[in-house]
């Protein structure tokens, strides 16, 4: 079997095998990291809750039943906000069409580029546990929940993807090309001797060294049986090159592609490879950096179409709480919460934030303050 070559940019030759061998891996590894990261922040979105603030308080309306348990009929939240994140991080934008009292994610769209009026949808495709439907509606951008994340480090680092792609395309057609055209080597010992041949009138004549190579060329790409007859000092053999890709190499390449797929997304290097040490909070800078800006992006766009510019002036508005999502010991936590309720917070709200339901009775919405904070009549001041 040949190994076939291609040329590298300083002239060495390389095998193309090796070549696609060796980017087919890159790019399982590189897509293996994307979906890890894609998979990180939108799990830790998924695991939030979606809060319904109004003036008085949280509510437990239709709204939170449609962002938090089932925004549709045929998906669960924790499904729906994951594809919707998903594809934010991978497509650059997210459309959530509201269809009556639902939300569906949108598979594909058309939209107009209109800067100072509504935008209009058309040929939207919508999407539910992997099954799609067309829809004849037409929707404007104040009936659609359109999500767009403009993170250059990203698309970048996609785009280095789609880059390894082509190299394996590329390789993979200059084998194809190869197939039938092997390379050989023609070697001949001392000076060139005297090869000589008959011409079809039967006399002889002396071939040079070149139209001796053609007359071998064509032979070994005749479909006929030929015979190739060397004088003594000459060989010709196959061209052949072993692999030099060891598991060691996969091994460092795997780890290169990992730190550069977190850096572009954002993440702790530490938490994407699972190195998380006592020393630093690293799952507090992964909230941080990775995944606060997805929830800001959410907020802002549910706020702008649920809520509305007047109810969200007088106090009412949709957040998430991403403290659900990190894990919290209570006895770890037990001298923490205590310092919260010294200073004023309520028993229900302590609950919440360690993912308690509230009690809802006055005992839980009661506010004390155990510090001996006291107005200093004299000096109009604060003590202790």
């Amino acid at each position: 079997m040949f190994n076939f070559l291609t040329q590298k940019k300083n002239g060495e030759m390389q095998s193309v095998l090796d070549l696609i061998s060796v980017d087919i891996k890159k790019m399982k590894i590189t897509q293996m990291a994307i979906e890890k990261a894609v998979g990180m922040i939108s799990h830790a979105i998924a695991k939030s809750e979606f809060v319904v603030q109004g003036v008085d308080g949280r509510k437990l309306d239709d709204l939170y039943w449609l962002l938090n348990v089932r925004p549709n009929l045929n998906e669960t939240a924790t499904d729906f906000w994951i594809e919707v994140v998903q594809k934010l991080l991978k497509e650059s934008e997210a459309v959530i069409c509201v269809i009556g009292n639902r939300f569906y994610l949108a598979d594909s769209f058309y939209t107009d580029n209109s800067v100072t009026r509504n935008r209009i949808y058309r040929n939207v495709v919508i999407s539910a546990n992997d099954e799609t439907m067309q829809l004849n509606k037409q929707f404007t951008s104040d009936q659609v929940i359109h999500l767009k994340a403009k993170n250059k480090k990203i698309y970048a680092f996609m785009k280095t993807v789609m880059s390894i792609h082509d190299d394996v395309v590329s390789a993979m057609e200059n084998a194809i090309r190869l197939k039938n055209t092997p390379k050989f080597s023609f070697t001949m010992a001392g000076q060139m001797p005297v090869i000589r041949t008959l011409n079809p009138d039967g006399t002889e004549r002396t071939l040079t060294i070149d139209e001796f190579k053609n007359n071998i060329k064509t032979m070994l790409e005749s479909d006929k049986i030929e015979v190739v007859q060397l004088n003594n000092g000459m060989s010709l053999d196959k061209i052949a090159i072993d692999t030099a890709v060891t598991s060691e190499d996969i091994v460092k390449m795997s780890r290169e592609i990992f730190e550069e797929c977190a850096f572009a997304f954002d993440i702790p290097k530490s938490v994407f490879l699972g190195e998380i040490t006592e020393k630093a909070d690293s799952t507090n800078e992964f909230i941080t950096y990775a995944v606060s800006w997805i929830v800001e992006l959410i907020q802002d766009s549910l706020n702008a179409i649920l809520v509305g510019k007047e109810d969200y002036l007088k106090g009412e508005k949709i957040w998430i709480d991403l403290t659900k999502f990190k894990h919290r010991d209570l006895v770890e936590s037990a001298g923490n919460l205590d310092k919260l309720r010294a200073i004023g917070f309520s028993f229900d709200e302590i609950r919440e934030a360690i993912g308690y339901e509230a009690l809802n009775d006055d005992f839980g919405k009661e506010r004390v303050i155990t510090k001996n904070y006291t107005d200093d009549l004299e000096g109009g001041g604060v003590k202790e």
